[in-house]
């Protein structure tokens, strides 16, 4: 069955097999006996095709493994050898059956067939009423007895046995062995121990010293009973589909969590800059309830009339309107039963002035100052809104108080449409006092001032006061993209570190299925459905967790529109299918010898 001539293989400068020749039985226990870093393990990983570097010649059941391919080694191990382990390595959240019909399903696609066939293994290792339990439930002695069923179900030529009692007492340690005893008289059983004790249920005891083979115990030539084949169990391609959608449902609940995770992730990316944009909101509207600091006043000059002023104003492509004004006579503000007669003025910018209560005037609206407004109520906090007549000459006009702003004696501002008709209905050949003339955005207002400055003039603005609050805005700006790429940046950081414990928790489940047979492609597509699933749940987290928060826009700074929503869900199938991609492309390269011994 097994034939090993001159097996040289070494780690480095470390020789550990030095000329290894030996030729097993076509059945019986032989035991591999020795100490750690005898060798033993390098040899059960060269006779399981995990470690192909080697010289010298390996045969088994008629095979040179060193010329099969990588496909070929993978159909080696599913019809050839059958694996047990010290740790059993059984699927955690699989039952019993289960975990048996992972290895049948490779060898048998008639799924009753192979059930039946499961049954009558568990019947014949005494732990028939464990079919359906799960594997956690299990003591030792019957995980190490499914694991005997797993290895005989794909009704191997030879069993390797990697420590099977290492783990187990003595008393459960010699029902195992009986188990192996029985299996032994129809095919070849290798175990590798360091038990001596163990020894005593071998046919033959072998030893690894310098690297070569001893034999300490000689079997006796006897003839393999009649093997038991199960030859209406055809092989056929394995559903990797099913596969992934089974350890889905049974790891469902860390798959949820993971999901979660990276849905959580998403929406705090989305929420952060969220933020920024209500941050953005909230500075825009600051600009446009403060009109007044876009306004800015001229005062003629030498060399600087009011309709040069004007010419140069209105050429500039920073402003929106501009006008001369005039000295304004005595003018009335009625407001009920209250008539105010306020003395001649002159308009200066309503930029250099600062609002207590509401806002400046806009359209048809008019602001006054404290003392002028205790005349018309006590509560001078309920003026905003309400209407007054203004008079002056033959103009008059119906008015809304917009605000009160500070000032100390009785005083007023227009808004500038009706300011430029008080002056068409009462101008006669007036000389003009000044220029007024509105920038067309806050961000505008230092520029225009610095044109100003340039032609040498000195104007009225509210630069000073703009400046330090663009300076403001954009530190408030500036914070706020540093803790949203902060945030994303960790909360992506959170869920790749999970997707990657994930991937490192599945390693020892990869290294089991390179070791029963199934081919890396085969896991590959397994894996990629998965991914899928995972997406596709991920995906639907993020919509339920956006639509409650969208729910919320209204309590929380929080705004979500159709394009950050379909960004959101195709950055969670993005991220998630990105990193799986590197977690699996790491589970692929697996090394089953490595992972199936921790």
């Amino acid at each position: 069955m097994i034939e090993i001539k001159n097996l040289f293989k070494k780690y480095g400068d470390q020789v550990v097999l030095d000329g290894f020749s030996h030729t097993f039985g076509d059945c019986g226990i032989t035991c591999l006996l020795g100490v750690s870093g005898a060798g033993k393990s390098t040899l059960f990983n060269l006779l399981a095709g995990f470690d192909r570097e080697y010289s010298g010649d390996l045969m088994v059941a008629g095979q040179r493994l060193a010329d099969l391919s990588a496909e070929e080694i993978a159909d080696y191990r599913k019809y050839t050898v059958g694996f047990a382990f010290q740790e059993y390595h059984l699927l955690a959240g699989d039952t019993v059956l289960e975990n048996i019909l992972l290895a049948a399903e490779l060898v048998c696609q008639d799924q009753e067939k192979n059930r039946q066939w499961a049954q009558a293994m568990l019947r014949r290792l005494g732990i028939e009423e464990k079919a359906n339990e799960k594997m956690e439930n299990l003591s030792g002695g019957q995980k190490q007895r499914v694991a005997i069923a797993r290895a005989l179900a794909k009704d191997p030529k030879l069993i390797l046995a990697d420590e099977p009692t290492g783990a187990l007492d003595r008393r459960t340690a010699g029902e195992i062995m009986e188990i192996f005893a029985e299996i032994a008289r129809e095919q070849p059983v290798l175990i590798i121990t360091h038990d001596p004790k163990i020894c005593d249920y071998a046919d033959e005891v072998i030893t690894i010293e310098e690297g070569k083979c001893v034999v300490r115990k000689e079997r006796e030539h006897r003839a393999s009973a009649e093997r038991r084949r199960q030859s209406s169990r055809k092989g056929g391609a394995v559903s990797m589909f099913q596969r992934a959608l089974h350890n889905f449902r049974v790891h469902f609940k860390r798959f949820f969590g993971v999901s979660l995770a990276v849905a959580v992730a998403v929406c705090a990316v989305l929420l952060s800059f969220s933020s920024q944009t209500v941050i953005q909101e909230r500075i825009r509207s600051f600009e446009e309830k403060n009109t007044a600091f876009a306004w800015g006043q001229v005062i003629p000059g030498e060399g600087h009339t009011a309709e040069q002023l004007l010419s140069l104003l209105g050429q500039s492509p920073d402003i929106r309107q501009c006008y001369a004004q005039y000295q304004v006579p005595e003018c009335g503000i009625e407001f009920g039963e209250c008539d105010v007669r306020l003395p001649s003025k002159q308009f200066g910018s309503i930029s250099a002035e600062s609002m207590n209560i509401g806002v400046m005037p806009e359209q048809g609206e008019i602001a006054i100052t404290p003392s002028l407004a205790r005349q018309f109520a006590e509560d001078i906090r309920t003026l905003p809104g309400k209407e007054i007549t203004f008079s002056c000459g033959g103009f008059s006009k119906k008015l809304r108080i917009s605000g009160i702003y500070n000032g100390s004696f009785d005083d007023y501002y227009l808004d500038a449409g009706t300011e430029q008709e008080l002056y068409g209905a009462l101008r006669a050949g007036d000389a003009p006092v000044s220029v007024a003339y509105q920038a067309k955005g806050f961000h505008e207002v230092l520029e225009v001032e610095a044109q100003l400055v340039e032609k040498g003039l000195a104007p009225v603005t509210a630069a000073k006061q703009v400046e330090s609050l663009k300076e403001t805005f954009g530190k408030l700006q500036r914070l706020f993209v540093m803790v949203s790429a902060f945030i994303a940046v960790i909360a992506l950081c959170i869920c790749m570190m999970l997707l990657m414990k994930t991937a490192r928790m599945r390693a020892g489940e990869m290294g089991l299925l390179v070791a029963l047979g199934y081919q890396r492609k085969q896991i590959r597509k397994m894996l990629l459905w998965e991914s899928l699933f995972l997406s596709g749940v991920s995906a639907l987290i993020t919509a339920v967790v956006l639509l409650l928060l969208t729910a919320l826009s209204g309590v929380l700074p929080i705004r979500t529109s159709p394009v950050s929503f379909a960004a959101s869900i195709c950055g969670t199938v993005l991220f998630v299918w990105l990193t799986t991609a590197v977690s699996n492309r790491k589970l692929l390269k697996t090394d089953p010898a490595k992972v199936l011994r921790q």
